[in-house]
């Protein structure tokens, strides 16, 4: 990927060429009087950029040193930013926003709900960051138009991010969806009866629970046509002692985000028996929304056992600890049988998502009765060096879908 601070000032470069940025559509942002009280009602709507094909590919090319220049966006897009109505982890009503990406195209487009990976900055997120919304731009140039939510706990949601919790995952991503599909035909946009969905590392694990819910529950209102979740940790339990099976682990802000976001959405109480002294305090404060991933990983030891206590490290590696146990075996995504194909792509060198939740996930899934589960390798990929393979291989084959078929996208060389 690319250093910040060049990619800052490509930003700063890119507003500069927007056609029209920061203005607002035709629907005016409706005040909460007015607002039904269902899931996926549009609260307000924006649209914040309108990027041509040629600012696209300089934002791809300069934005990515990995990324091939010969990928050509096919089409002007508009980014619109949405607010619209979801669920909590307790089941109230809740403000959620997200991008939808609408590509400058006079046929019927397909829709892709595409979901961001792992992320602890509030403004991280595609309604808030060009930078971050690159999935959406990537989408909506080559001819879709995209639903990508922020999930809760960032952009407009300033409460503690339900991390890898199967509900909320799949509910944000589902309601997202129906805001788009109101907005579309609140504004003359056609789809297609094509629905597809995509994401990387959680983004991964947030399509395949998206895409478990529509097939189990709602079957009447999406049918998926295909589904590729990437670098995902569907299998948590299998991830949690994977991660414990040593002491030392890089990246601490990981296992930590998990327990932190269970503690809140179960309402268990128990920082202080999951975190070490003075962890039990310092952990919980780094988790507000203002520090990223990396920030947080630079504050907390990499030694397993200096930050949490050892009756939670030894609970989950003996399975003896029943209330995190059994969080991470609720909230694996191992016991449906999916209509939809999929396509698992992940990193074989990954020890960050370790490799064996594609292998473990795809044969649950095909000894549950699935028709259809693939496993893409990337051989030698770790989470890092597999995020633009793994696209380039997600849209080649979601393209070859699409009616009369589309160019191949090549993102990597």
């Amino acid at each position: 990927m690319k250093k910040i601070s060049k990619l800052h000032v490509f930003v700063l470069i890119l507003l500069l060429l927007l056609i029209n940025s920061c203005s607002d559509d035709s629907n005016d942002p409706v005040g909460p009087d007015n607002i039904a009280d269902e899931r996926g009602e549009i609260v307000e709507s924006e649209v914040i950029a309108t990027l041509s094909a040629v600012t696209i590919n300089n934002f791809l090319t300069i934005g990515f040193p990995d990324f091939n220049s010969d990928f050509q966006a096919q089409n002007d897009i508009e980014l619109i930013k949405i607010v619209y109505k979801t669920l909590d982890a307790q089941g109230n009503l809740v403000d959620a926003s997200g991008i939808i990406g609408k590509p400058e195209v006079n046929n019927a487009a397909p829709l892709i709900s595409l979901h961001h990976g792992t992320q602890t900055k509030r403004d991280r997120v595609g309604s808030e960051s060009l930078q971050d919304a690159y999935q959406s731009i990537i989408a909506a140039s080559v001819g879709y138009v995209t639903s990508e939510p922020d999930y809760l706990g960032f952009g407009v949601s300033d409460m503690f991010h339900p991390y890898l919790h199967e509900e909320t995952s799949a509910s944000t991503a589902i309601d997202m969806l129906r805001a788009t599909k109101q907005y579309c035909e609140e504004n003359d946009i056609t789809l297609n009866d094509q629905l597809f969905l995509a994401g990387y590392s959680q983004g991964g694990y947030v399509t395949m629970a998206a895409h478990k819910e529509i097939e189990a529950n709602l079957s009447d209102e999406f049918t998926v046509t295909a589904s590729a979740p990437m670098a995902g940790p569907h299998d948590l339990l299998g991830t949690a002692l994977f991660i414990t099976l040593d002491d030392e682990y890089p990246r601490p802000s990981f296992i930590s985000f998990i327990a932190l976001a269970y503690n809140d959405v179960y309402q268990w109480n128990r920082v202080d028996e999951i975190f070490k002294t003075p962890y039990n305090t310092i952990a919980p404060a780094l988790f507000n929304g203002s520090l990223t991933t990396g920030e947080i990983d630079d504050q907390l030891p990499t030694n397993l056992r200096q930050l949490f206590n050892d009756s939670f490290i030894d609970g989950i590696r003996s399975l003896s600890l029943s209330y995190i146990v059994d969080a991470f075996t609720g909230n694996s995504l191992l016991d449906w049988t999916p209509i939809a194909p999929i396509t698992i792509i992940h990193g074989d060198a990954d020890t960050f998502v370790p490799y064996n939740n594609a292998t473990t996930t795809r044969n649950a899934l095909i000894n549950n009765g699935a028709s259809f589960v693939d496993l893409v390798t990337i051989e030698g990929g770790d989470h890092g060096s597999s995020v633009l393979p793994a696209i380039e291989y997600t849209f080649n084959w979601f393209n070859s879908f699409r009616e009369g078929g589309m160019p191949k996208i090549r993102l990597v060389r």
